[in-house]
């Protein structure tokens, strides 16, 4: 074996001297040198096992390889004898290895050259690790395979849905952004920029199955978690366009929760069960109203239960009475907020006392319930509750939108007493715009054009009567239950509320670029897809009691990548190790929660390159 060390700083020659091995002599060609103490060193520059060099001439042939080894040329080697010079160029030559060898100096640990290590393609490695994991534990890869996908679009689809997951993109993006990461090598598949229309042939694919996907995935989580699904939380939401969208019969002009009335927009409808599982996703036309859905959705999920069906929860924008009598007639179970224009007309019974206070909570936190038959039903029970927090939200909600409305009347009486604004009938018009901007706060004020000014007069008794009122709010149900527990059963709704926060912010659902209606609908899907993978990692870390983000994950499993290792040898071979890196602790407390081994994920590769 040849060993090369590196160049020390104080460098004072070589040599060779004579060692015995269980009685067998071993010739070494040595380096002696001061390290950065100052303290004499020496390494073995070369073993030549029993070799007999000529007498007298080993510290010449000891000089010789030194400065051939160094590039050097030595002005004594003329003086060499020739069974001399013929040590010195087999001596150079078992070290350099047909020049593949680095010169003397450096530095090599069991015939790996050290400075000459390398690693390349750096691919990120674990948020992609773990969206796969949980594709493949949802049961995706048979659930696709059975309905007729190939290998090719089952890998396109992992990717698209991966993507969605780790970090949403367009389809141009995502061809790029895939090649930062190991996703390629996970998957087999070769991604360039013809990859688009791949993209969208699998997504209209996966848009065709969607209905039996999504009864199919239903029935996988509640084996995987042993869900009772007791509990149907439905909502809508709402995602715009930038564009006309003309060739989306779904993209209309409708009430726009992100206050986007300018643009058109489809409506979405979803329900979750009590864990905040997506059970079914329905896309509709913009401008329908709530009450609407809810019909449409419940057609999907009759197959969710045998026997007792589940409690359906709703918020108060589908607090309709005929949902109400249409739930009455599935043989539905429900709890609907119905707050809306109704705190006032039990406003006797929520001073006539008789709460009773919720159990564990801080005096910042309390809530009051109490349960009535409903006056107008009686076949329903009214819960009256009172919520600490949520009058003071209320609270603050009228007094910020009061200040913003007399921010802009004061603006206007500026522009009036200036002389800038003087035509009455201008003047009125603009009145009248500014109480259509403020429709919370301007039921409490009289603004008029009165004697040349704009006069704004308070009426102080119903702002009073409304703040007395925050905090406040009314579910109606037919269950025969405590009040508590139907207040608890009502706050699942908080789970709908994360799951379309989730699906809007980090799992792209907006923006949505598309025009098409199938594009459009298809992007929907595979978000809601990236969302049941999602679920997976939550309910892995929620019981382990663990409650960090989604985003904080990611951050986190980036920097665990996949690398390759160029090892140049002394012999002049290259080797090249592909395998991931090794996670640091926070990284592997990760996986062990999820269950992943991150080894057999990804087999080591090792291949020999050409020098």
């Amino acid at each position: 074996m040849v060993v090369f060390c590196e160049l020390p700083l104080t460098f004072t020659g070589v040599f060779f001297r004579t060692k015995s091995i269980k009685g067998t002599p071993l010739l070494q060609l040595v380096q002696s040198f001061r390290d950065q103490q100052g303290q004499p060193r020496q390494r073995v520059i070369a073993s030549l096992g029993d070799a007999q060099l000529p007498k007298n001439e080993e510290r010449p042939i000891a000089l010789a390889v030194q400065s051939r080894l160094q590039g050097e040329q030595d002005l004594f080697e003329a003086d060499l004898s020739k069974e001399a010079l013929n040590w010195v160029a087999r001596i150079v030559a078992l070290a350099t290895r047909s020049k593949a060898s680095a010169p003397l100096g450096t530095a090599s640990v069991d015939g790996v050259l050290i400075d000459q290590i390398e690693t390349e393609q750096v691919m990120e490695f674990g948020p992609e690790l773990v969206a796969l994991e949980a594709w493949e534990k949802l049961g995706l890869t048979p659930i696709l395979a059975d309905l007729g996908f190939n290998p090719s679009s089952i890998a396109t689809a992992k990717l698209m849905v991966a993507n969605r997951l780790i970090e949403p993109l367009s389809e141009w993006a995502l061809i790029d952004w895939s090649h930062r990461t190991a996703l390629p090598e996970m998957l087999s598949m070769r991604i360039t920029k013809t990859a688009k229309d791949r993209l969208y042939r699998t997504s209209d694919e996966l848009l065709a199955h969607r209905i039996v996907i999504e009864e199919k995935l239903r029935n996988r989580e509640a084996d995987l978690f042993s869900l009772s699904r007791k509990v149907i939380l439905y909502d809508v939401t709402n995602s715009h366009f930038e564009g006309l969208c003309k060739k989306n019969p779904k993209a209309k002009h409708g009430r726009n929760k992100q206050k986007r009335n300018d643009c058109r927009q489809i409506a979405i409808g979803m329900a979750f069960d009590e864990r905040g599982m997506a059970l079914a996703h329905e896309v509709l036309e913009g401008n329908i109203s709530d009450t609407k859905t809810l019909e449409l959705m419940l057609d999907r999920l009759t197959v969710i239960k045998d026997g007792i069906k589940p409690v359906v929860i709703l918020d108060a924008g589908f607090a309709s009475e005929a949902n109400i009598a249409m739930l009455k007639e599935r043989g539905y179970s429900y709890i609907i907020n119905i707050t809306r224009g109704t705190r006032a007309k039990y406003a006797e019974e929520f001073a006539a006392g008789e709460f009773e206070e919720l159990a564990g909570r801080s005096e910042q936190t309390k809530i009051e319930v109490k349960m009535i038959v409903d006056p107008d039903d009686e076949d329903s029970r009214l819960v009256l509750c009172r919520s600490v927090q949520r009058r003071g939200k209320e609270e603050a909600m009228i007094s910020k939108a009061e200040e913003r409305y007399l921010s802009d009347v004061k603006a206007l009486q500026k522009l009036v007493s200036k002389g800038q604004l003087k035509q009455p009938a201008l003047i009125e018009r603009r009145i009248g715009a500014l109480q259509k901007k403020h429709p919370k706060i301007k039921r409490f004020y009289k603004l008029r054009y009165l004697n040349g000014e704009v006069v704004a007069a308070r009426n102080d008794a119903a702002i009073e009567s409304a703040i007395s009122l925050c905090g406040d709010y009314v579910l109606k149900t037919d269950k025969r239950i405590e009040a508590a527990e139907l207040w608890e059963l009502y706050m699942t709704l908080l789970k709908a509320e994360s799951g379309f926060r989730m699906l809007k912010s980090s799992l792209g659902l907006r923006p949505n670029f598309h025009q098409l209606e199938a594009r459009v609908d298809g992007h929907i899907f595979i978000s809601v897809l990236a969302y049941h993978l999602l679920s997976w990692v939550r309910e892995h870390f929620q019981a382990r009691g663990d409650s960090r983000e989604w985003s904080t994950v990611v951050r986190l499993l980036r920097t665990h990548s996949i690398v390759s290792t160029r090892l140049k040898l002394s012999c002049g071979r290259i080797i090249q190790i592909r395998k991931p890196s090794l996670p640091d602790a926070e990284q592997q407390r990760v996986y062990d929660i999820l269950g992943i081994d991150w080894r057999q994920a990804f087999p080591a590769v090792k291949t020999e390159l050409a020098a």
